[in-house]
């Protein structure tokens, strides 16, 4: 089967839409429909984000394989480097349809138009316990932090 990587459009917005649905019940969010769809197209109508989307081809019976994955990244900029960054914020492939490479072909065309776009890096982080993301990632280059620890604040909002 192969996979074919590219920016979401609208008439993808239903399917990105349930994908990124599961991928936030992987985090325990319970986000309603309308609100996944109003933040998933604010983000990429505005700009904010690159949306990219993973599509199966037909397997061998000629049976359509669909959207399998997405990919959502947010440039911006790392004022230490003066340069363009990016960071691959969200990456989602379903279940059935994780070994296909699907997931790799999405980090690939992510780091590919972050190139392109000039960026020096893309960044990420992932589940300390999500060992397969952690082999994939690490299998494409990229390095595990050992310079700096990452913290956040919740503020509640």
């Amino acid at each position: 089967m192969s996979v074919d990587v590219r920016p979401a459009t609208d008439d993808d917005v239903d399917a990105v839409v349930d994908l990124f649905r599961q991928y936030l019940r992987f985090y325990d969010q319970e986000v309603p429909d309308a609100e996944a769809r109003a933040y998933l197209t604010a983000r990429r109508d505005a700009g904010d984000s690159v949306l990219l989307v993973a599509e199966l081809g037909p397997d061998d019976s000629g049976t359509p394989g669909g959207l399998v994955g997405f990919a959502q990244s947010y440039p911006t900029w790392s004022s230490v480097s003066l340069s363009r960054s990016w960071v691959l914020n969200d990456l989602f492939v379903t279940p059935a349809a994780r070994g296909t490479g699907a997931g790799r072909a999405l980090v690939q065309d992510t780091c590919r138009r972050a190139k392109e776009a000039g960026a020096i890096r893309v960044s990420l982080a992932t589940a300390w316990d999500n060992v397969a993301a952690q082999g994939l990632y690490e299998s494409e280059g990229f390095v595990r932090d050992q310079s700096f620890h990452h913290y956040m604040y919740v503020t509640g909002a």
